[in-house]
């Protein structure tokens, strides 16, 4: 996998993911994606998922899986934000 950080103040990283490689993420996180990435959605068992859930993340995951070539997919926060990751202050 290679990534590549773009954009302020709504910065993204955009991951090539090369074939059979997955990425897994927390929801709400994934802008868009190819279209050879195939999604799945898991809860990875009833205790695990409580686990996420008390300490905070979602009791899902969101698994993306490149197939038949490279695949893309940029992962950004919610919000803006600055170069060094500070969340950006509204405009006056």
């Amino acid at each position: 996998m290679r990534y590549e950080i773009v954009g302020e103040p709504l910065p993204v990283v955009i991951c090539h993911v090369d074939a059979g490689e997955s990425l897994i993420t927390e929801k709400g996180s994934m802008s868009w994606m190819s279209p050879n990435m195939k999604m799945e959605t898991k809860a990875g068992g009833l205790s695990k998922a409580m686990g996420r859930m008390f300490s905070g993340e979602s009791m899902f995951q969101n698994i993306y899986t490149a197939e038949g070539g490279e695949g893309k997919s940029p992962i950004g926060r919610p919000g803006p934000v600055t170069a060094d990751g500070a969340r950006a202050s509204p405009a006056p």
